[in-house]
């Protein structure tokens, strides 16, 4: 055998056995995992519906991974804190984020140097759930009973130079941006107050210092139920059951105003497959239960369980240019 020829075998073998040396200690990490308690980092503050879900889903998940599951709040900045946090953490499975609609679609046009890359350094895991629905609300004594009403007020306040005001827990808050995606598809003005709450929004909306906001299950339905407030319209695809008689934004003829605001699990990108595959199981297999469905809808939350990580990613990225279009239109500028 001519000598070039020995000597690129060799080559080859060469090259086979460095790629499998350096392949083996991931795949050994892989059969092994996990080993250790690991960390769910919830990017909020403790209370929130973030943490309560993320307690939630390290709950379940333990007795199927065998190992504890502890939460760990890193609020701040959006949610960005934490979020960078595990961006930067090692690639074994060990930390993982429940991220959101938020800490990886809106804080990308946010901010300006914003310290994580929403796609290439995160390895999606699963969405875990949805918002049920979202709910235009305004004060009884409004004159506007429907969209259509709502959105003829609304141009006839702006053209008397009264446009209606609306409340949000402050600028770039899922409320704000989900005004300002019904503003896109209606064409009407409104003048977006930011508060630090929704207690106060929801209290200076009563008391008619506010016209509207969007608000989540959780805040709507008690106010709706007592009559406090007036429904006009609910974001999602059906009607709610928890509101049967409020139409959709789509049976009230406004289209693309459907926003879905997630939470999802996420870990370092470079995570061996195995390890997201075996995560991704654990928790489609703790969320199909029915028991845990229903603590999931007392809180107005549809879980997911069809997002495979390919899937949570490319719901990622459209996102990020979704959300990007609506912060554009609404003049928010970066941090």
């Amino acid at each position: 055998m001519p000598r070039a020829r020995i000597f690129a075998q060799a080559a080859i073998a060469g090259i086979a056995v460095a790629l499998w040396t350096a392949a083996a200690p991931a795949l050994a990490q892989s059969e092994n995992f996990p080993n250790r308690p690991i960390r769910i980092i919830s990017p909020f503050a403790a209370g929130t519906s973030v943490d309560i879900t993320a307690r939630r889903i390290g709950e379940h998940i333990a007795p199927l991974l065998g190992q504890p599951v502890v939460v760990e709040n890193k609020g701040g900045a959006g949610g960005a804190i934490g979020t960078d946090l595990v961006a930067k953490s090692p690639p074994d499975g060990y930390t993982l984020v429940l991220g959101t609609v938020g800490t990886h679609a809106f804080n990308v046009s946010l901010y300006k140097s914003l310290s994580y890359d929403a796609l290439k350094d995160f390895a999606p895991i699963t969405r875990t759930a949805i918002g049920a629905f979202n709910t235009l609300l305004v004060h009884p004594s409004l004159p506007a009973s429907n969209m259509k009403e709502f959105v003829a007020l609304a141009k006839q306040r702006a053209a008397e130079g009264k446009p209606l005001t609306f409340g949000s827990a402050g600028v770039g808050s899922p409320g704000q941006l989900l005004v300002e995606l019904v503003k896109m598809s209606t064409g009407i003005q409104a003048v977006h107050i930011p508060y630090k709450g929704s207690s106060l929004i929801v209290a200076d909306v009563i008391g008619g210092h506010v016209d509207f906001f969007i608000a989540s299950p959780g805040v709507a339905l008690p106010q709706v139920q007592g009559k406090m407030l007036k429904a006009i319209a609910v974001d999602s695809p059906q009607r709610s059951a928890y509101l049967p008689d409020v139409p959709t934004m789509r049976e009230s003829g406004i289209a693309n105003v459907e926003a879905q605001i997630w939470v999802g699990l996420f870990a370092p990108a470079n995570t061996p497959a195995p390890i997201v595959n075996k995560l991704h199981a654990a928790v489609v297999s703790a969320l199909a239960k029915p028991t845990v469905k229903a603590e999931f809808d007392k809180d107005g939350l549809i879980v997911e369980t069809d997002a495979t990580p390919e899937a949570f990613r490319k719901i990622v990225a459209a996102d990020i240019d979704k959300w990007a279009a609506v912060i554009k239109a609404a003049g928010i500028q970066p941090e």
